[in-house]
């Protein structure tokens, strides 16, 4: 569809355009290739929507190590197969040379997890092991979401049900005594010096769950909440904390299992060089769209263009369920780089807050303001692609399903005014 308005609605839509972009950049769209165009020129504004081809490939391992997020439980979605989640966490002594001596009676030992946010359905009962690792994690290395430690490596503490207390949305895990014991045991006074000798001696948790054949949701926890933690409770009145902050080693772990999703899924990710009628988005390493603009080239191909503006519009597929498994509240795009890596697009270093990728409830899209990306395609950078993904996609489990009709009018599109010189 292409549309043409005369020189002065042009040269009144500049003004403004230029006005509000250097002066606010704040609710407006950004005015870009103004600079390039000769003045005494006649010009026209145009505008057209262009396809946009679209693909389902899996995400690349991530790593996920050091993330203020824990992810826990495991879900079989009806659509996307089964997802699990898992992680490790380290703890630290709050003081150094810890004096256990006065201990009397051990009243407990808890790990507490401050809840923060689920997704799925969390009727379904589900059953959390908690280990201890056998094996050293550095804060000062990278993990990514493949990890998972061998059986030789970890030992378990205790099993006990995934249930989270609405009153006080904390996870309080209670572990064996015989951990206390071995705390307070003189032989091993040692080992409270500090905390590189403690951790040397108490590696950190390992904590999973069983896998689901049905239902399910998977949890986030707060790991540096202050009331995420370690408590010793003795002579009944009397408690000593171990800290889980920015200095404990910690990793997400993901596992994903498609053999149980859609057809529709199975088949586009069996093969990710060809389109499909839905594009899929799911986090914890997932799936992802990589988005191209092929007509670029044939509809501008021997024009010269100066971009106005651009906007990227995404839709939900029609109908798209949100009781159980609702939409990722915002979107990410990023710029693929010749190598296979990925980059802030031009457009979110220029001006992030007026980029995009917001859900909008009112008609179920994602929009983003790319007139820089698809300036710099149509002056010759070569356009490897862009990568959409949810926000959080290493913390959140979230996932949607979007419209990539080539034919309808909901398919995933782009918005372009634009200026011949």
């Amino acid at each position: 569809m292409k549309n043409k308005i005369g020189v002065l609605s042009f040269i009144l839509i500049t003004i403004i355009g230029m006005s509000t972009f250097f002066i606010s950049c704040e609710n407006n769209d950004s005015v870009i290739g103004l600079g390039i165009i000769p003045g005494s020129d006649k010009m026209e504004l145009s505008y057209d929507t262009i396809s946009v081809e679209c693909y389902t490939v899996s995400d690349a391992i991530l790593s996920t190590d050091e993330r203020t997020l824990a992810t826990l439980g495991s879900y079989v979605d009806p659509q996307f197969g089964f997802s699990k989640a898992s992680f490790i966490c380290q703890t630290r002594i709050s003081s150094n040379n810890v004096d256990f001596s006065e201990v009397g009676p051990i009243n407990s030992i808890e790990l507490h997890l401050k809840y923060d946010f689920h997704y799925g359905d969390q009727s379904t009962p589900q059953t959390v092991n908690i280990y201890r690792l056998l094996d050293d994690v550095f804060i000062d290395s990278v993990y990514y979401s493949d990890y998972k430690p061998s059986e030789s490596d970890i030992e378990l503490l205790t099993s006990v049900d995934l249930s989270v207390p609405p009153e006080d949305s904390l996870f309080k895990i209670t572990l064996p005594i015989n951990l206390a014991e071995q705390f307070i045991n003189p032989a091993d006074s040692l080992n409270f010096i500090d905390n590189d000798a403690f951790i040397d001696y108490f590696k950190g948790f390992y904590i999973t769950t069983d896998n689901l054949s049905t239902g399910g949701c998977i949890y986030s926890f707060n790991l540096y909440d202050s009331e995420s933690r370690m408590m010793l409770y003795y002579n009944d009145s009397l408690d000593y904390e171990f800290y889980i902050n920015t200095k404990s080693a910690t990793l997400n772990m993901f596992e994903h299992d498609y053999t149980s999703a859609s057809t529709e899924i199975q088949t586009a990710i069996s093969d990710s060089t060809r389109t499909y009628s839905n594009c899929y988005v799911q986090s914890l390493g997932g799936l992802k769209t990589k988005i191209f603009f092929p007509d670029l080239n044939t509809i501008f191909d021997s024009t010269n263009i100066a971009v106005n503006k651009a906007k990227l519009i995404i839709n939900l597929e029609d109908g798209y369920n949100q009781n159980v498994f609702i939409a990722p509240p915002k979107l990410a795009l990023v710029a693929i780089l010749e190598s296979g890596k990925y980059d802030f697009v031009t457009d979110y270093k220029v001006n992030n807050s007026h980029f995009g990728g917001e859900y909008d409830e009112s008609d179920n899209t994602y929009s983003f303001n790319i007139p820089f990306h698809i300036q710099e395609l149509l002056n010759g950078n070569t356009d490897y692609g862009l990568y959409l993904f949810a926000t959080d996609n290493r913390t959140k489990p979230y996932r949607a399903i979007l419209n990539n009709s080539q034919s309808g009018a909901n398919g995933i599109k782009l918005e372009i005014y634009y200026s011949k010189y």
